[in-house]
């Protein structure tokens, strides 16, 4: 019996708070919290969605809402089709039992070109940090007129370009560490907790 309601808005949820989504053109994007794909089984409203590296993310599906958001997104698809591997993957034995019956009921989709690139890459993020910082340039040169200060010009920008790329700095060592334990966990290589190393040493 297939439900007729769902708990939740939006075609998907995030159960773990995790912040997966779809690749936003023109903002920031992480690799692995960045939804690239999904494969849809649309008679059994099951889906399992997968990031850039075909890793499958722990969401949940709104049979309701997926369908419109693979509409609007889908850049290309695979019929008879299951992608992603990882710790939140469908099981192997499950996997090979469905490819022996062909499959059917599945459909994997591909959402939203991703050429842009993601934060985690070096080179994006150069990129991201020269935009960023051009704009802050020339809002300290017209907050230094607007308020009619009398230090340096020159020197009062350079102080605030320097202010806003050491916050940057900061914020992007602190994601890329985030988005690192995102995907050592979405691989299962976390480690154990602490507490068992605890027991084990006792």
């Amino acid at each position: 019996m297939k439900r007729n309601y769902c708990p939740f808005k939006g075609p998907f949820f995030d159960s773990y708070s995790i912040g997966f989504r779809l690749y936003q053109p023109g903002e920031i994007n992480w690799r692995h919290r960045t939804i690239a794909g999904v494969s849809w089984n649309g008679e059994e409203q099951e889906a399992f969605f997968f990031s850039p590296d075909g890793l499958v993310l722990p969401l949940k599906a709104n049979p309701w809402e997926l369908p419109e958001l693979i509409r609007k997104n889908a850049v290309r698809r695979e019929f008879s089709s299951v992608h992603g591997s990882g710790y939140f993957a469908m099981s192997e034995s499950r996997l090979a039992s469905l490819k022996s019956r062909g499959m059917t009921d599945w459909v994997t989709y591909w959402l939203v070109d991703q050429s842009a690139g993601f934060a985690n890459d070096p080179a994006v993020w150069q990129r991201i940090t020269d935009e960023d910082l051009a704009v802050e340039k020339t809002t300290s040169e017209r907050a230094h007129k607007d308020m009619r200060l009398t230090s340096d010009l020159n020197g009062y920008v350079e102080e605030c370009v320097a202010q806003r790329r050491e916050q940057m700095d900061a914020v992007h060592r602190r994601r890329c560490i985030e988005d690192s334990k995102i995907l050592a966990w979405l691989k299962g290589e976390t480690p154990p907790p602490l507490f068992a190393n605890a027991q084990e040493a006792a």
